[in-house]
Formats: structure tokens, sequence, C-alpha cells
């Protein structure tokens, strides 16, 4: 897995590529939790090849009311990613 952003702040878009092609299915395992932490609605999915997802998770469109909650979603992902 790969995250192509890292900061503090939610960004405007967090965009994430998962190796869905790896024994034992890790990668489609991550990017599936991910996309239901961040919510099916806001969530781009974009296939690469068979064995690379992107996922590019946008804020919603009232995003002075959901800006907190992204962040904390957001920072959810990257301590995932991290692990």
């Amino acid at each position: 897995m790969t995250s192509f952003a890292a900061t503090s702040e939610a960004p405007a878009v967090l965009t994430v590529a998962y190796d869905i092609g790896e024994p034992g299915g890790a990668g489609w395992d991550a990017a599936v939790r991910h996309r239901n932490m961040w919510g099916k609605l806001y969530t781009g999915i974009h296939f690469l090849d068979d064995d690379t997802v992107v996922l590019s998770f946008r804020p919603a469109d009232n995003r002075q009311r959901w800006a907190e909650w992204e962040r904390v979603r957001a920072a959810w992902i990257m301590e995932d990613l991290a692990a």
C-alpha cells in the first residue's frame, strides 16, 4: 500500500494506492476497510491494473460542517497504513 498524502490536516483529497494482488488479501482488506471508514459516497475507486486500486477520499459537500470528522477519518486511515 502506498499513500500519496500524509499530513496532519485533512487534505482536500486523500489518495491511496493499494496492492490488491498480494497474497492473503491484506491490500484488498485495507481498501475495503478504509472505504467503509470514509464512506462510499465520497470515495472514488480507480483500478490501475489487475493488482492495483487507487481510492480517492474527498470531502463532503458541506466542508465546514464535516472538516473535523474528515480529519479524524484521514488520521485513522494514515495510522492504519503505517501499521
